[in-house]
C-alpha cells in the first residue's frame, strides 16, 4: 500500500481550482479502479493557500463577478470566458452561476485552517458550490457560515472564528510562501514531487500518480 502525499494550491475565487479539484478526484478515482493494486492506496491531502489578488481590500464586500472580469481582462472577453468555464465546469459537473462577488479569500482561507484537517477538503469544497454555484460573495462572513454550517461545523462558533483574526498570520505567509517557491499560477497539485499546473486534463493527474507509484515502489 502505498499514501500518496498531495500537495494543492489554491485560491477560493479561483474558478479553475474549483474544476481541477473535482478533475483530481476523478483522476484518483480513475487510479484506484484501474492501476494494479491502486485501490489499497491511501491520499493525503495539504491544502495550500494562494492569494491571485493578494492587494484585494480587506473587510470590503465583494464585486460582481462580471465586473471584476471585464475589469481585468476586458468587457469584450467577458462572455467567451463565461462561455468556456461554463462548458468545462459542466463536463466537470460544475454549474457555474457567475452570479457570485470576488474580493479578499483571506477570511476563507482562515476558515479553512480553522477547521479539523479531516475536514478541510471537503469544506473547500462547500466553499467553491457556495461561491461558484450559490451566488456567494467571498468576503461575506454569512456566506462562509453558510457553507461551513452544510459539512457540520457549528454556525455559532464559525460566526464567533470569522470576527477573529486567527490564523491571519498562517494563511498570509503561506501564500507569499507560496509565490517564493516560484508557484504564480493556481491550481498547481504536487504529487509525489511532480507538479501539475492547470485544472483541464485528467491524464496529467492520473500519469503523476503513476509515477509516484512507481517511485514509492522502487524505493
Amino acid at each position: 500500500m502505498t499514501v500518496f502525499a498531495i500537495q494543492i494550491y489554491f485560491d477560493t475565487i479561483c474558478p479553475w481550482c474549483y474544476i481541477g479539484h473535482r478533475i483530481l478526484a476523478r483522476a484518483i478515482e480513475l487510479y484506484q479502479r484501474t492501476y494494479p493494486g491502486g485501490s489499497s492506496d491511501t491520499f493525503s491531502f495539504t491544502l495550500l493557500s494562494y492569494y491571485l489578488r493578494p492587494d484585494a481590500p480587506v473587510d470590503t464586500e465583494g464585486v460582481p463577478w462580471n465586473e471584476t472580469v471585464a475589469r481585468k481582462n476586458g468587457a469584450e472577453k467577458v462572455n467567451a470566458i463565461r462561455t468556456r468555464l461554463q462548458r468545462v465546469g459542466r463536463g466537470a459537473g460544475i454549474e457555474f452561476s457567475f452570479n457570485s462577488k470576488i474580493g479578499n479569500t483571506r477570511d476563507s482561507h482562515r476558515l479553512i485552517w480553522h477547521a479539523a484537517p479531516e475536514k478541510r477538503k471537503e469544506l473547500l469544497e462547500a466553499i467553491y458550490r457556495m461561491h461558484f454555484e450559490q451566488d456567494g460573495d467571498i468576503t461575506s462572513h454569512a456566506d462562509l457560515v453558510r457553507a461551513a454550517e452544510s459539512v457540520g461545523m457549528d454556525a455559532g462558533e464559525v460566526k464567533a472564528f470569522l470576527g477573529t483574526a486567527e490564523h491571519a498570520e498562517e494563511v498570509d505567509s503561506m501564500a507569499a510562501e507560496a509565490r517564493r517557491e516560484g508557484v504564480s499560477s493556481v491550481p498547481t497539485v504536487v504529487i509525489g514531487g511532480t507538479r501539475v499546473e492547470g485544472a483541464e486534463d485528467m491524464g496529467e493527474f492520473y500519469e503523476a500518480l503513476v509515477a509516484a507509484k512507481e517511485a514509492a515502489n522502487s524505493a
